[in-house]
């Protein structure tokens, strides 16, 4: 009788080997699939374009609408970008736009490291990016602007409200937000914000500085508001992470500022704050006020605080832990509060920048920062031993470190 077996039934040896190489084609074309499309703005574009490195779209919001979708990735090249269609907001990001998911992410960034420059407009309200759908990252932008000096103006680099969830703000420079305003404005200004329900954001690696209206009696301005700008505002937030940033010349209100509503699980570590208004209010760089449930605040330095790194202000606190920080000044300002606890933190020392009148705010070898922090609860730091600063000293100049300094004075 004829042998009606095919080769592979013969041969079950190979029919496995060939299964197997299917199935890793199969696996290899799944890790490109899940890489995600790239697409390009330019100053040279034009948003009818398909979105190609050499037939790109004109303006950043193109990046927020269909053909993207979750894993995409839009860069955008360098020059200037603003408000096209007057709504206040050069990049919104709605919550109609498309969604990315926590392994595949939208990706927002700029091809050349604050080489896409994005101005907030001086209309009453003016955002940079306004972060409303989850899973996006916006990375290596130039942003400033919203100069409004309207009664009740407002301006923002980047604000994330819910649902905009899982958001990643990563390696930006955002710098002179509001900073030509004179307004007695009640709202106020701000390098990034997070509120109204927004959840498992990260903030790292960004340079934030010179945020605020004009103080009372500069260039003219009559004001009495001295507290309402702030470099960080955390509101009525949850699973917030602010890492591995310097802050600067943001002392109109705080550098980080966590008040109204009740924020939970905030991590606070690896940041450089620096610099105190010379009317001296505010007295602190960071202020927990309101409700604040579980929240460490660790390894991060404290320059130039007019009176100390932290302010508890009306604060109802549980599991709130403030340790291994170094400060020029004391640790914290003002009376102590029941949840919040202080261990090993280094005050009245100074932290030994390279060049802090440059706004050079690595640290020198022989700074006491290095070494002086702890690794529970961070990420885990090459030498295994993390210093108490926003740059770890054996890696300060690597790309990993938060933006090399720009070399402007604080204004």
């Amino acid at each position: 009788m004829r042998n009606h077996l095919s080769k592979l039934e013969r041969f079950p040896s190979r029919a496995l080997l060939l299964l197997s190489g299917v199935c890793a084609l199969l696996t290899l074309l799944e890790a490109v699939t899940a890489q995600g499309a790239t697409y390009y703005v330019a100053t040279t574009g034009n948003d009818s374009n398909p979105g190609t490195s050499t037939s790109p779209w004109r303006n950043p919001q193109r990046c927020t609408t269909s053909p993207i979708k979750a894993g995409d990735t839009c860069i955008v090249r360098s020059g200037t970008y603003t408000d096209t269609n007057g709504d206040g907001v050069v990049v919104w990001i709605k919550e109609q736009s498309p969604d990315g998911t926590s392994s595949q992410r939208i990706t927002i960034k700029s091809e050349k490291p604050l080489g896409a420059v994005i101005v907030a407009p001086s209309n009453r309200n003016g955002f940079g990016f306004m972060v409303q759908s989850p899973y996006y990252v916006i990375e290596g932008f130039d942003i400033s602007g919203a100069n409004s000096n309207s009664s009740t103006a407002a301006g923002v680099g980047i604000n994330v409200v819910s649902p905009g969830h899982g958001a990643t703000i990563r390696s930006n420079s955002i710098h002179h937000i509001g900073r030509a305003s004179c307004t007695n404005s009640t709202s106020g200004f701000a390098g990034v914000q997070i509120r109204s329900g927004a959840s498992a954001i990260v903030v790292e690696r960004n340079r934030i500085y010179s945020i605020g209206r004009r103080r009372n009696g500069e260039s003219g301005c009559s004001t009495n508001k001295y507290a309402h700008d702030h470099g960080i505002y955390i509101a009525s937030a949850s699973n917030i992470t602010v890492r591995r940033n310097v802050i600067y010349d943001s002392n109109r209100g705080f550098p980080i500022h966590v008040y109204g509503g009740t924020t939970t699980n905030l991590n606070i570590y690896h940041n450089t704050l620096a610099g105190r208004s010379p009317t001296g209010k505010p007295s602190a760089q960071i202020l927990l006020s309101s409700t604040v449930r579980t929240a460490n605040i660790k390894n991060n330095t404290s320059s130039d605080a007019q009176a100390g790194m932290l302010y508890l202000s009306n604060l109802s606190a549980s599991s709130v832990t403030v340790s291994h920080n170094l400060s020029s000044t004391s640790a914290r300002y003002g009376s102590s509060v029941s949840g919040v606890s202080f261990s090993n933190n280094i005050e009245n020392t100074n932290p030994a920048f390279i060049d802090k009148s440059r706004n050079d705010f690595r640290v020198t070898s022989s700074s006491p920062t290095i070494n002086r922090g702890t690794a529970s609860g961070v990420p885990v730091v090459r030498d295994g031993r993390p210093d108490s600063s926003a740059y770890e000293y054996a890696e300060q100049n690597n790309i990993s470190s938060p933006l090399t300094p720009t070399g402007l004075r604080a204004q």
